[in-house]
């Protein structure tokens, strides 16, 4: 066999084992998911929490009022015929049974994570702290933020108010989170901000 023959045989055999390979990867479904990176203000304070609790990174499902699911505007009466309506969240998460929890490591101040989802439309991503002796589902989180649509900035997603004398007013009020859709296949970075100090507001 020639040099030549020879040669063209082995580049022959690489072409078509990187063909193959190419084809087999282009074969495989391509996983679902949100990733991105959480910038948190204020993590130094993290470092107090540690033991009380559980950095979390939820998302929820799309909205709704009947059943109740997702993260949402509930307009007033719904809840009860006196209760003032409110913005936050109505159901469980997408993720509950699984949620991304976040470990502290000082001086950090960017996280990354990564939730794999099946394809449709959510309601908020959101980072919360879960107070382990915190047993009323209402007030065991505290959102330290959400995906708002505005990368640079903190929103806590919450709307709560209070009657005080007739008079409603809101004690929080922040930016609703913006839902996401997904498609089959789709990987979407979403970057947003939190801030840690809102657990000291939350759980005072």
């Amino acid at each position: 066999m020639t040099n030549k023959l020879f040669t063209g045989l082995v580049a022959l055999f690489l072409l078509t084992t990187l063909t193959l390979s190419s084809c087999k990867d282009d074969d495989k479904p391509k996983v679902t998911k949100v990733y991105g990176t959480i910038t948190i203000e204020n993590a130094e304070l993290w470092q107090s929490w540690v033991d009380s609790g559980e950095m979390q990174v939820t998302i929820f499902p799309k909205f709704s009022l009947d059943p109740p699911a997702g993260w949402g505007e509930i307009p007033a009466g719904v809840l009860s015929p006196t209760h003032p309506g409110a913005v936050l969240p109505l159901g469980a998460p997408y993720n509950a049974q699984n949620p991304l929890v976040l470990q502290y490591e000082p001086g950090k101040t960017k996280y990354d994570y990564e939730i794999e989802v099946e394809a449709g439309t959510y309601s908020a991503l959101a980072i919360g702290f879960s107070h382990k002796y915190v047993s009323d589902p209402r007030s065991k989180v505290a959102t330290i933020g959400v995906y708002w649509d505005h990368e640079n900035e903190v929103s806590h997603g919450i709307v709560i108010k209070v009657n005080q004398g007739g008079t409603i007013v809101p004690i929080y009020n922040y930016p609703p989170p913006v839902p996401i859709e997904i498609k089959a296949g789709e990987q979407k970075e979403i970057n947003f901000k939190a801030d840690f100090a809102f657990v000291d507001q939350w759980f005072k």
